[in-house]
């Protein structure tokens, strides 16, 4: 009887876990997604390390040649180099104007009568004695209201991209605007085509 009791519960056993071990695990697309990336990234760091790494050359200790000099014969007396006074460039006065100018400053005000808006550079000739040489950029609404400013005395060109409708250049040309008195507000005016004083 014990015999019978013993195979009887081993065939159990057996059947037990041959049910058990029949069913395969299943993943989540989100499991398996994550696997596949963690894979791909596994194989482009092996890919990156198995690469080979450029060795820098070590530089050569070459001696530079040495020079002789050759003798000098003057004929003719040694004069002083000339000096040559050179008017500033439109580069030089392309500057951004200091936060606390050295110079004397204007007061200005401007006009927009473009009939559109305007994005105006006003921009110095020349250096002041204390050689500031900025160009100032303002935008102006598409109004007649005026905008007020404090700029460095000085002669200044002026253009302006006028945005409207119909799109314009206005400039000063060839007559610049000096503002060189502080008691003065100056008055600029702006048109389709002219920056000029009103």
């Amino acid at each position: 009887m014990k015999q019978r009791f013993c195979c009887l519960l081993s065939i159990l056993v057996l059947f037990s876990l041959s049910g058990c071990g029949s069913a395969e695990p299943t993943l989540d697309p989100q499991d398996q997604a994550s696997t596949a990336v963690a894979e791909a990234w596994f194989v482009i760091t092996q890919t990156q390390a198995a690469l080979p790494t450029s060795t820098p050359v070590p530089p050569t200790d070459t001696p530079e040649p040495t020079l002789t000099p050759a003798p000098t014969i003057s004929i003719f007396p040694t004069l002083p180099p000339a000096t040559i006074a050179v008017a500033p460039t439109q580069g030089e006065c392309n500057q951004v104007p200091p936060l606390e100018p050295q110079g004397a400053q204007v007061r200005i005000e401007i006009r927009n009568e473009s009939q559109g808006s305007v994005n105006l550079s006003l921009g110095m000739n020349s250096p002041n004695d204390k050689g500031e040489c900025v160009t100032y950029s303002f935008t102006l609404a598409n109004n007649r209201n005026e905008n007020a400013a404090n700029i460095l005395a000085g002669c200044y060109w002026g253009w302006g991209w006028v945005e409207g409708k119909t799109d314009s250049i206005a400039k000063t040309g060839s007559q610049l605007l000096c503002m060189t008195d502080t008691n003065v507000i100056y008055k600029i005016l702006v048109t389709q085509e002219r920056v000029e004083f009103r």
